[in-house]
């Protein structure tokens, strides 16, 4: 589905902030991307959006570079979700979620009955319908990032690309987030990449991670692979050691920062 090889990316000549990236990534497979602030994260997600292009290497989605796509037909593939905080959109949520058709409309054409049974199902499957005709800038953030969700959710795309999109929210509204994904997942199979800073998403609720380092490969595979040395692997990616617990009632452990006394 994904091919990336050899990937370098530098802002205005500057140091490079990807550095000789190689991954590859399968149709419907689940990925989180980890790091620390700064690791290159947000911009490789983006170079895979095709938001960034002036990079060395290549960036393959389907067999077909993806500098090659135009923007339309990128958007028949993947969809791209940036962080909630700051977006003010004067829209009601039904409305944006509509406009996640625009890659199988022509200019002004009114929306068809496919499109939308395909906003309600992303209304629905989001939770959102409830508020389906509220104006966006009268939305809590947890709802703020569903209905962005649910925008990309009704565009159909094979591929998911979201910028932490549980970040700033409650524990409460991060439970719902990721249970929306698993949600999506579970209904359409699409490949969903995730960049997460919770460490405990990332290894207990994705199959695979990617570890960034200074821009830089630190650890490509499986999660359970990575929690197997996660005492070494965690330090090594960011600088602080993790100790692992274990959640009561639940039959999988936990791991957080070592609290130094």
């Amino acid at each position: 589905m994904i091919s990336i090889k050899q990937l370098s990316f530098a802002y205005q000549q500057g140091k490079n902030v990807l550095d000789n990236i190689t991954l590859s990534i399968s149709s419907g497979e689940r990925w989180a991307f980890i790091g620390k602030n700064g690791a290159g994260k947000s911009t490789l997600v983006r170079c895979i959006a095709g938001l960034e292009k002036d990079f060395s290497g290549s960036i393959t989605i389907k067999d077909t570079n993806v500098t090659s796509y135009s923007p339309r037909a990128l958007a028949k593939i993947l969809t791209y979700v940036p962080q909630a905080q700051g977006i003010s959109i004067p829209f009601t949520v039904y409305d944006y979620v509509m406009m996640g058709r625009f890659p199988y409309q022509g200019f002004l054409a009114a929306a068809t009955e496919k499109d939308k049974e395909y906003v309600k199902e992303a209304l629905e499957l989001t939770d959102t319908a409830s508020f389906a005709d509220r104006p966006m800038n009268r939305l809590s953030g947890g709802e703020l990032q569903r209905v962005l969700i649910a925008g990309a959710v009704s565009q159909r795309t094979e591929v998911l690309l979201l910028d932490e999109p549980a970040t700033f929210l409650d524990p409460l509204h991060q439970e719902l987030i990721h249970k929306t994904l698993d949600r999506i997942h579970d209904e359409y199979q699409c490949t969903i990449i995730t960049i997460t800073h919770d460490v405990n998403t990332a290894l207990f609720r994705y199959r695979n991670v990617l570890a960034l380092v200074n821009g830089a490969v630190y650890y490509t595979g499986s999660s359970d692979k990575l929690l197997e040395n996660y005492s070494t692997a965690l330090k090594d990616i960011y600088d602080i050691s993790f100790v692992k617990g274990a959640c009561p009632g639940k039959d999988r452990d936990f791991v957080m920062p070592e609290i130094e006394e």
